[in-house]
């Protein structure tokens, strides 16, 4: 247990968390925050309704699980700070200039995260390992004209959030928010390649312009084919993916790899094959013929025989990726999903945001993600600390839901160096109680997934 590790681990806790805490007592300090609503014009002159306390309340507004009412917000005022501003008063607060000052908030937060890997060997050959995934919400109606969905059986309006997640050092790379129609593919677009990087991705943000960026660089990819997609072998012959499935499937060779071309521009990359068992197929084929249904189109032989396979790429090497462990690196994907079921879940309630004006649900959404970003990052300390000490991992979802519950985030606005440890401390008590991951029987587990990338 973690109440009984050693003096070490505390000290270092204290000393990791140090940088943390510096960002907080100056990002979220009551001298911080007027500087930046001025330089947002959220601020022009004095006011009651100072810009900590309107973040202190639209932060608890955002870690409520059925939210807030403007009469909330005036008596929260009132009870907490002495003062009275009317609901009203309140409600002309939520403007163009207050989604700006949150939005910038949560922009200065990202770019100053510290970095807390649960092991510095974790895949050594890479500065950052990158995974990136989106989640899409739907929204009132009348958000349509801000936030368009795609209609029909789905909702008027809506929302597509993108999450760039550095796994190897635990930080929030990217965060961003755009209407739900956007596809993945357009916003890789804006997205840069770093130096000696890792990015792992699904199918739907691979283009050829995306793909051709890491070929300039050091850094690599892993993601799925497109099963339509037509490979090619390095003489330019198409490659008859059927003719290799039954070639494994004679041979009962569980792992196949060949370097191909891809698309139009030829890009250079290696096809590892894996076979799946019958029930992952006849799950896949399900949910092929009830999509294939819905839009009216029929399915062919030759993509019944894809979905038996798992079909992956990559431009990294066979000494860089071996073969047998590109599909496992891939279900790192994983811990992306389980955090978008955590925002939803865990008392963030991110998709629940009650009808509210356009500038009051932004504020609300940027509020929930600062919320996100701040717990990530206690998470990761905490994670990275007790990984280090007792190889175990503390289970993500287990301590957001802590986080969130007991409000303790808000007691870290604009306190003291001192103040802020010692909350720290009474989260690492909480964390130490039930908060580590369970063994799950016959699934492979995070554990096991970061055992397999660590080099010993």
């Amino acid at each position: 247990m973690v109440t009984n590790l050693s003096e070490t681990f505390h000290v270092y806790i204290r000393w990791y968390f140090s940088p943390l805490v510096k960002t907080i007592q100056t990002m979220l300090s009551a001298e911080e925050l007027d500087k930046l609503a001025r330089s947002t014009n959220f601020v022009k002159r004095s006011s009651k309704l100072c810009p900590v306390k309107f973040l202190d309340i639209l932060i608890k507004d955002a870690s409520s699980e059925i939210g807030m009412s403007l009469v909330d917000y005036s008596n929260e005022l009132q009870t907490t700070y002495g003062i009275s501003v009317s609901a009203q008063g309140i409600d002309d607060r939520f403007n163009d200039y207050s989604v700006k000052f949150i939005k910038s908030l949560v922009t200065r937060l990202l770019s100053s995260q510290v970095s807390a890997p649960l092991d510095a060997s974790f895949m050594n050959r890479y500065s950052s390992v990158n995974i990136l995934d989106s989640t899409k919400l739907s929204l009132p109606d009348f958000l349509k004209d801000d936030f368009p969905g795609f209609g029909g059986s789905a909702s008027e309006a809506g929302i597509s959030i993108q999450f760039r997640y550095d796994l190897k050092n635990s930080v929030v790379s990217s965060l961003d928010v755009s209407p739900a129609t956007s596809s993945d593919s357009k916003y890789t677009e804006n997205i840069s390649v770093d130096d000696n990087s890792l990015e792992i991705f699904d199918l739907g943000y691979v283009s050829s312009e995306y793909l051709s960026r890491f070929e300039k660089g050091n850094s690599h990819y892993v993601c799925r084919l497109y099963p339509k997609s037509k490979v090619y072998d390095l003489d330019g012959n198409e490659i008859d993916l059927e003719k290799i499935y039954r070639f494994m499937r004679l041979y009962r060779i569980p792992v196949y790899e060949k370097n191909i071309q891809i698309g139009e521009k030829r890009i250079k990359s290696r096809l590892i094959l894996s076979l799946v068992d019958e029930q992952t197929y006849q799950k896949r084929l399900a949910k092929l013929k009830k999509d294939s249904r819905e839009r009216g189109w029929s399915v062919s032989e030759q993509c019944k025989i894809r979905l038996r396979m798992n079909l992956m790429i990559t431009n990294a090497s066979t000494e860089e990726i071996p073969a047998s462990k590109v599909y496992m690196l891939y279900k790192f994907r994983w811990q992306i999903e389980l955090m978008f079921k955590e925002w939803k879940s865990s008392g963030w309630n991110i998709d629940k945001i009650k009808h509210v004006k356009y500038e009051r649900y932004m504020c609300l959404l940027y509020a929930k993600l600062l919320m996100i970003i701040l717990s990530d990052r206690i998470y990761g300390i905490f994670a990275s600390a007790n990984y280090r000490e007792c190889r175990k991992i503390l289970s993500k979802c287990k301590c957001v839901k802590t986080l969130c519950k007991t409000g303790m985030i808000c007691q870290m606005l604009d306190s003291s160096a001192d103040k802020i440890h010692e909350i720290l401390e009474i989260i690492n008590r909480l964390f130490s109680r039930g908060h580590f991951l369970n063994k799950r029987k016959n699934r492979v587990s995070y554990a096991d997934l970061i055992e397999l990338f660590i080099c010993k």
